[in-house]
């Protein structure tokens, strides 16, 4: 009696145990069309897979399907085609957009606070919970289309509350973004059900995927990445193979495609034999690929540096312009010039902050990161935000440089103070 009673106990929790995810895009503008592409063909796997949109919280700017630039007005494709494509934009649910798109509504969105103008996590212990980010990112931060960047201890304290708060039963997070190592390298204690893997480690870029000139879909020069190698790679091989693969066999074939920089894993691993399914939805239906499949050089081709795409954009744009239009030519030459400009002045402006360290300069410009920083990286990068307009694609990449000073001096208000001195001139 005391075993049916158990079995009838466990298949109750069972029962009502469900799977939520959280989606992020975390840009705008045409140039980081990748992301929102991303994102909304995340949403279609989930909602494939059988969550409902009521379980569902996507935070995607959507500027890209009506952007000016799209060749396919209220359309958004995340990878190339011959003939019409899939369009992943139709019934990507959007609950956060535009200036509502911030590091504060994300984290608020995961602990489950209110207060954020949309919905928020309502998850239980019995729950699963899938997140997915994808943006720009640098040594220990992520960024936002709007507001300041999400640091890696503010991140750990969300994921601290939603364990404190028993908010989920397994939680699992991938995370598309350079450096994305860093947010969780040293972080995740093994034994807190929270299982992360990320597009690169904690000290190199991650790439965009389907770039010019491998942009084209059904005849047409999109002008910008379709999506980033990591993500293309998770996504493509859960279209193709389904969910009933583990979340370690989706690890090493994603590992293993993802052919530039180099996909990690972090946090709890006791549950990596868990099916996809049990996060993603357990109704997906795979759908093997079919036609000719690019060779690994067509691909090559495509696969960019996420530092180097604005650049890489830019130079396609004037590469393809018409000649014998002059006055838009000269246009984007100049566009690619400014762009290399912009470039420089960033060397410039972190070759400067690195002075701070003295004697150390060199060493700290060139270092890869290491040790902990805590408030003064937070310090120094909002800093750079609100005083020096933000990091741009190119520049994030420093956020190390503002790490290793961090750690060398200590000195928070001697950074400051440089780093005004640079912006503000």
């Amino acid at each position: 009696m005391k075993a049916i009673l158990a079995f009838v106990v466990v298949f109750a929790i069972a029962a009502q145990a469900a799977d939520w995810a959280v989606i992020v895009a975390g840009s705008n503008t045409w140039g980081n069309y990748r992301h929102q592409s991303d994102a909304c063909h995340a949403v279609q796997i989930v909602k494939a897979g059988g969550i409902p949109s009521s379980r569902i919280i996507n935070m995607v700017y959507d500027d890209i399907a009506s952007n000016p630039s799209n060749p396919f007005k209220g359309q958004v494709y995340n990878k190339p085609s011959t003939g019409a494509g899939v369009d992943v934009y139709k019934g990507c649910q959007i609950d956060y957009k535009g200036q509502q798109v911030t590091a504060a509504n994300f984290l608020k969105v995961l602990v489950g606070d209110k207060s954020a103008p949309g919905p928020v996590l309502n998850s239980t212990s019995s729950d699963n919970v899938f997140v997915y980010f994808t943006d720009h990112g640098g040594v220990g931060i992520i960024a936002f289309p709007a507001g300041p960047y999400l640091g890696v201890r503010d991140l750990q304290n969300a994921l601290n509350t939603m364990y404190t708060k028993k908010t989920y039963n397994k939680l699992v997070f991938y995370l598309e973004a350079c450096e994305s190592g860093s947010m969780f390298e040293g972080q995740l204690p093994a034994d807190r059900k929270i299982y992360a893997t990320t597009a690169a480690n904690a000290q190199e870029s991650s790439y965009g995927f389907y770039c010019p000139p491998q942009d084209k879909v059904n005849g047409k020069n999109m002008g910008s990445c379709l999506g980033d190698e990591y993500s293309i790679q998770w996504m493509e091989n859960t279209d193709s193979v389904g969910t009933s693969q583990s979340l370690q066999t989706q690890y090493n074939s994603v590992k293993a495609a993802t052919k530039m920089s180099h996909v990690m894993q972090y946090g709890d691993k006791s549950f990596v034999s868990d099916p996809i399914s049990n996060f993603l939805g357990d109704k997906f239906v795979a759908t093997p690929a079919t036609g000719p499949k690019p060779t690994e050089a067509e691909l090559e081709a495509g696969r960019v540096d996420s530092r180097d795409i604005p650049m890489h954009l830019a130079y396609y744009e004037y590469l393809r312009a018409d000649k014998k239009n002059i006055a838009e030519s000269h246009k984007l030459a100049k566009k690619l010039v400014a762009e290399i400009d912009s470039r420089v002045a960033a060397d410039e402006l972190f070759m400067g902050l690195a002075k701070v360290a003295g004697d150390r300069a060199e060493e700290v410009f060139t270092a890869k990161a290491s040790g902990v920083c805590g408030e003064c990286c937070d310090a120094v990068n909002s800093a750079v935000f609100e005083w020096c307009g933000g990091y741009t694609d190119y520049s994030i990449q420093y956020s190390r440089i503002v790490w290793n000073v961090c750690v060398a001096t200590q000195n928070t208000a001697g950074m400051l103070q440089t780093l005004g001195q640079l912006c503000r001139a």
